[in-house]
């Protein structure tokens, strides 16, 4: 029973900040074949104030012995008193070009509406290299083009440098901790605008099919939009169901 009423609590835990999407723990680097999960995240609160918060999430992945594909969306709302106060979306795409060393050619697009962060609309679009130091240890290199639009109407276009890190950490059982860090500098100015982030999430299988994933996550923009913080952390259940 403890086994059931555990992540039943924890689906109910705190979503307001909009996490970053974990696409490293989503990818099933190295392995063949299409993998679909579906998964979502709830929040709920009844008396003084009724909010309702929740996150769906869709990934698709299709690896054969030449390319790694995935595709990953997602779309968060935030209620009070049955209004919809905030609306995110997020969307993902991916392939990456298997080679018989241990680096990959992969490209990548993606395509994000944050009010949590003040943004109206990021949209980027990447070029680079993924490079396998062990099974479980995977380094990125890329150029990446970002065009970003806030809430206030400032629009920015940049490139960057993109490069992160990511090592996947077995526990007991088939439980994992997937750790994922990510730094992206302005290519013209490298030392007043960049963004960087880290991303730790607990998978806790609960059968065949079905999972927990905890997240926690931590991100820094040192030129943020209109009057955002620099900083931003944020803390997320997903109960997610494999077909």
């Amino acid at each position: 029973m403890k086994n059931i009423v555990l992540p039943l609590l924890l689906i109910t835990a705190n979503i307001y900040s909009q996490p970053i999407v974990n696409i490293e723990n989503l990818r099933y680097s190295g392995e063949i074949g299409v993998f679909k999960s579906a998964g979502i995240s709830f929040n709920g609160s009844r008396g003084n104030e009724d909010r309702d918060d929740y996150s769906l999430n869709f990934t698709y992945v299709n690896n054969n012995e030449i390319v790694e594909s995935l595709f990953t969306a997602s779309k968060s709302e935030r209620t009070k008193d049955d209004i919809i106060e905030d609306e995110s979306s997020f969307f993902h795409g991916r392939l990456l070009f298997k080679s018989e060393k241990n680096n990959n050619l992969e490209t990548y697009i993606q395509s994000s509406r944050n009010p949590f962060q003040s943004y109206k609309e990021r949209n980027l679009v990447g070029l680079g290299y993924r490079f396998s130091i062990s099974k479980d240890q995977k380094i990125g290199l890329s150029i990446m083009h970002e065009d970003e639009q806030s809430l206030g109407g400032t629009t920015k276009q940049v490139e960057r440098l993109n490069l992160y890190f990511s090592r996947v950490f077995a526990l007991e059982g088939k439980n994992s901790l997937s750790a994922s860090f990510f730094y992206q500098p302005s290519i013209k100015d490298i030392d007043s605008d960049y963004k960087a982030s880290g991303l730790m999430t607990l998978n806790l299988p609960i059968s065949e099919n079905f999972s927990l994933d905890v997240q926690l996550s931590s991100s820094v923009d040192n030129d943020p939009p209109d009057l955002s913080k620099k900083s931003n952390h944020s803390f997320s259940t997903n109960f997610r169901y494999k077909f």
